[in-house]
């Protein structure tokens, strides 16, 4: 090795050059050419794309030039940056170091790989810029299998290492005999493995760069790992492919500063800015994916990037298995018989196991940091790393298999996670350093409803101003603690809301469920568009404002008005947008990214014609013609359905129908004591007092002190003798929250589950 350090050194400098060119070329990208970003619409990444790019070039001071570019995306041209960067620094280092024709030979088969990986995603990214999609995938695997099949024939046809078979391959029993005797099997065999590897590390790689500094952060722990094993070398062989990935290696750390991760996601989600400034594109992703992939084929070591790119094989696999096998399997078999009425239905119904691919969309599904979602994944990517240099590079054969299989188990435990977080679940919660006399609310958590070695198996993702006291019945109270999709959890839950009078946490778990899992669930959907439609006429009754975006309200998650934007209006929620296979309809405007101007809301499809909702001042508002059916849903005013064991009379509590709200509307009869049957009201159809807005409501807590234990004071309205003095008519009308009421808050009682909201509140 000490013979070795003029050379080492030089390789290191070239490293440096490396990381120069690649920081000065990424400059100069975002200098010259800042409008080379994608018009590409993406379905699993709406934050990130508007599905519309458009780049204005208005005159600055001085004559120079300003752009205005309508689009998140970033510009596409750091993977132009690193090739230019790792060409240059090869070369050079090569004529210093006075290569030879072989050493040449090696240099230009990688170079010109990369260079024709690199041609094939810079036409997909130009398509993006200039078309707003890319090419076909067809077109685009087509390609890249043609770039590999050149290399691999060029390899086994020009390079001594790949010409002959060599182990494990020739130590296979009955294979490696064949391999070695028989005319022509190596070439066939060794050019279809080499196409097997490139294509799909180039592939799997183009995968994984979907947030920023993901492909990265991994491509750069494993390009240092195959580099440190191949330095380790004592032959000279291997010396031209350890000075290119280590000038791949510097390319990666001067362009990971232009792409460095953060906890930014569009649209109000995340939190800071975002830092990345540049993406490597499909130029980047493609070259360096089979750039690495021949290095490791060159080395007689394809077999390590299952270890050393366990990242990529985990990112690659999930997509494969998934999408591709599985959503095509379950689409023509599959049959669940809670959607047997339905024709189709999305793909995330099925029981897949992940809730998104390449993987990492599943985790920011479940709105993992995205920044500590890269840094986990390098983390990951450089132990797997570290077992991968253990593997070879160890003196004892034990140990080089004891690190085999250590990554092997990381690997399927870190592929386990997807299963094991996909299932939801509800449950009691309380806030820290709360009561216990409080009653608990309830949460949405993911994962499993256990304790190991006392530490959870869950995590909770949403609370609710709703105690756990809204459920009415066993089953309901048996349904806590129970997996199911996070589509069912969320319905759930909004439902709970919903009947507890909390109208704004019920809007914003629903609005959380992506449209078709809506459209299947025909009930829910009935509600939300009902509460969104009833929000939008308050709005232009009362006079408030109809925006409000999510971030001008962190803690509601809706902004200053009464309730959010309507569907496909800026700020909407972006998880509406889950990733969609191309067999799923994806026409809603919220999956597209397309802004909807708020004078236009009424024309959108299933609103309510603003001349038959509601009146004009001073007059009898209009009765609505499309009332919304809740089928089975007890409790929200279903006709002729008895109520169920602890839950309010049909027709008492409903919220104002969308024809009852006018301006200046007359005051209404205060009622001396509760309804006991819905004719007191005029039962489902009826409008309710013009002067009850919709409004949400929380939940209070009762403390037992200051109930009194006289036989004149009512009892909790929550308790089963509540119940029954209400249905009897003794309990006294609630301040506030009932028509005719005081105005006043009771600090010692709850609003009602299922009664109108206070109005002003």
């Amino acid at each position: 090795m000490t013979d070795n350090l003029p050379m080492v050194s030089v390789m290191l400098a070239a490293l440096l050059a490396s990381m120069g060119v690649s920081v000065l070329a990424c400059a100069v990208a975002l200098t010259f050419f800042p409008w080379f970003r994608s018009g590409e619409r993406k379905e699993g990444a709406p934050d990130q794309s508007t599905g519309g790019f458009r780049a204005v070039v208005r005159g600055g001071r001085g004559g120079r030039r300003s752009w205005v570019v309508r689009s998140s995306e970033l510009p596409l041209l750091g993977g132009v940056a690193m090739l230019v960067a790792i060409a240059a620094a090869c070369i050079g280092a090569g004529i210093f170091l006075n290569f030879s024709d072989s050493d040449w030979m090696v240099v230009g088969i990688l170079l010109g790989a990369m260079g024709g990986f690199g041609l094939i995603g810079f036409v997909d990214d130009w398509h993006k810029v200039s078309k707003g999609h890319g090419i076909s995938e067809i077109a685009k695997g087509g390609t890249v299998l043609v770039v590999a099949t050149v290399a691999a024939v060029a390899m086994n046809r020009l390079l001594p290492s790949a010409r002959f078979a060599y182990s494990p391959y020739s130590q296979i029993p009955g294979l490696g005999d064949l391999l070695r005797h028989t005319h022509y099997a190596w070439v066939f065999f060794f050019i279809l493995i080499a196409i097997l590897v490139t294509t799909t590390t180039s592939l799997a790689v183009d995968f994984t760069d979907g947030l920023d500094g993901l492909a990265g952060g991994t491509l750069l722990s494993a390009a240092l790992s195959f580099a440190v094993i191949a330095l380790s070398e004592s032959t000279q062989l291997v010396w031209p492919t350890s000075l290119i990935l280590l000038t791949m290696v510097g390319a990666l750390i001067g362009y990971l500063p232009f792409n460095w991760p953060s906890s930014w996601k569009g649209r109000a989600q995340g939190q800071g800015k975002r830092r990345a400034r540049l993406i490597m594109g499909d130029t980047g992703s493609l070259a360096l994916g089979g750039l690495l992939a021949l290095a490791a084929l060159y080395m007689r070591l394809e077999s390590l990037l299952l270890f050393v790119g366990g990242v990529f094989v985990l990112e690659g696999v999930s997509a494969v298995i998934s999408a591709r096998i599985l959503v095509k399997f379950f689409r023509r078999y599959l049959a669940l018989p809670r959607f047997a009425a339905e024709k189709t239905f999305p793909h995330t119904e099925f029981p897949v196991p992940f809730l998104g691919t390449p993987m990492h969309h599943h985790y920011d599904l479940l709105d993992f940091d995205r920044k500590r979602l890269v840094y986990a994944a390098w983390t990951l990517g450089a132990g797997l790393g570290l077992l991968g240099i253990a593997s070879t590079i160890s003196p004892f054969t034990w140990e080089r298999y004891l690190a085999r299989l250590v990554a092997l188990a990381v690997i399927l435990i870190v592929w386990q996670t997807g299963p094991w977080t996909r299932g939801f679940f509800i449950g009691p919660v309380r806030r820290v350093g709360e009561a216990a006399t409080m009653p608990p609310r309830l949460g949405l958590f993911y994962g499993f409803p256990y304790r190991l070695f006392g530490r959870p198996l869950h995590s909770c993702r949403d609370v609710v101003d709703v105690s756990d006291e809204v459920l009415a019945s066993p089953a309901e109270r048996l349904g806590l603690w129970q997996r199911m999709s996070v589509f069912d959890a969320r319905a759930t839950l909004g439902y709970y809301c919903y009947r507890a009078g909390n109208f704004r946490d019920a809007r914003r778990i629903w609005e959380r469920i992506p449209s078709g899992n809506l459209q299947v669930r025909p009930d829910i959907k009935a509600m939300l568009d009902e509460l969104v439609a009833r929000a939008h006429l308050d709005a232009e009754v009362t006079g408030e404002p109809r925006s409000g975006g999510r971030d001008e309200d962190p803690d509601s998650g809706f902004g200053a008005g009464a309730w959010g934007a309507p569907p496909g209006v800026a700020n909407r929620q972006s998880p509406r947008s889950w990733p969609t296979d191309a067999s799923d309809d994806g026409s809603d405007d919220a999956i597209a990214g397309a802004s909807v101007d708020a004078r236009d809301w009424r024309k959108s499809p299933g609103w309510p014609d603003s001349a038959t909702a509601y009146s004009a001042p001073g007059e009898q508002p209009a009765p609505s013609t499309t009332p919304p059916a809740f089928h089975g849903m007890s409790g929200v005013g279903v006709q002729d359905v008895p109520p169920r064991y602890g839950e309010l009379p049909a027709g008492y509590g409903e919220a104002p129908r969308m024809g009852a709200l006018v301006e200046d509307p007359p005051p209404a009869p205060a009622p001396t004591t509760r309804p006991a049957s819905p004719a007191a009201h005029g039962g489902f159809g009826a409008p309710w007092p013009a002067d009850t807005h919709l409004r949400p409501t929380r939940l209070y807590p009762v403390n037992p002190d200051d109930i009194s234990a006289s036989d004149s004071a009512p009892p909790p309205l929550w308790s089963v003798a509540g119940w029954a003095a209400a249905s009897a008519g003794e309990h006294p009308p609630r301040p506030d929250s009932e028509p005719g009421g005081t105005g006043a808050d009771d600090p010692t009682e709850p609003p009602f589950a299922g009664s109108p909201p206070p109005a002003g509140r």
